[in-house]
C-alpha cells in the first residue's frame, strides 16, 4: 500500500515545514487517493542545531509507514533528518490525487532506472563479439554510464578466468595495472584525442 505524509498548517494548508503544525496522511487504495490519518505536533522553531535535529527527529514516529514525505519548503536540518530516515522527499503546489500519482509515477521511474544501472554495473565486462575469443568491451561509453565502475571491475575477472584470444578495448588510456603487469601484449590500433583503441592478448 502506497502512503504519503503531508505536511500542513492548521487549516491543512500546503505551506514551509517551518510553519508546519500538523501531518496529513494519504493512502492509495481501490478506489483512489484517501486521506487516512491526522496528526498534530508543537510547530519546530529554528533554534540550535542540536535541539532543531532533535525536535525533528521527534516527528519520525508520526509518519511512520510512509516512504514519501511532501509539501512546501524543506531545507537545513529538517530535510537532512528525514532524507536520512529514508523518506523520499517532495515540494508540491497542490493537494489531489494527481500530484499523489505524480509523485508515485516519478518514484517508479526512479526505481527503474536504479534497477537499469545495477544491471549495467552486475554485467560490466567484455562481450565476446561474432568471432570465437574475441571480445569488445567499451570502457569509455561503460564510465560514462556508470562512473563508479573501474578498470579493474570491468576487466580484471575477465582477464584473469575467461579464455580469450583478443580483446578488443576502447579507453581513455590504458589501465597501469595491464600495462605494467607483464601479463598482457597491448597493442594500440587507435590513438585519438581522448580515446584509445587497442588489442589485448595474453603474455607469452
Amino acid at each position: 500500500m502506497k502512503k504519503v505524509a503531508v505536511f500542513t498548517n492548521a487549516d491543512s494548508k500546503l505551506c514551509d515545514f517551518f510553519e508546519a503544525n500538523r501531518f496529513l496522511i494519504y493512502e492509495r487504495g481501490k478506489t483512489g487517493w484517501e486521506k487516512t490519518n491526522e496528526t498534530s505536533f508543537e510547530k519546530i522553531v529554528p533554534s540550535a542545531p542540536a535541539a532543531t535535529r532533535k525536535n525533528t527527529e521527534a516527528l519520525l514516529p508520526l509518519i511512520e509507514g510512509c516512504n514519501v514525505l511532501a509539501g512546501g519548503a524543506l531545507v537545513g536540518i529538517p530535510f537532512s533528518v528525514f532524507d536520512r530516515a529514508g523518506l523520499h522527499i517532495f515540494e508540491i503546489g497542490e493537494l489531489n490525487s494527481e500530484t499523489f500519482d505524480g509523485i508515485m509515477e516519478e518514484l517508479c521511474n526512479a526505481d527503474a532506472a536504479i534497477a537499469a544501472k545495477e544491471a549495467i554495473i552486475r554485467e560490466a565486462k567484455p562481450v565476446e563479439t561474432s568471432t570465437p575469443g574475441v571480445y569488445f568491451l567499451d570502457l569509455v561509453a561503460l564510465q560514462k554510464e556508470c562512473p563508479e565502475v573501474t578498470s579493474k571491475k570491468a576487466m580484471m575477472d575477465f582477464l584473469q578466468n575467461t579464455p580469450f584470444m583478443e580483446l578488443h578495448l576502447v579507453c581513455k588510456h590504458i589501465p597501469p595495472w595491464i600495462e605494467n603487469s607483464g601479463a598482457y601484449k597491448v597493442q594500440i590500433t587507435s590513438d585519438k584525442a581522448g580515446t584509445v583503441q587497442a588489442i589485448i592478448t595474453r603474455g607469452c
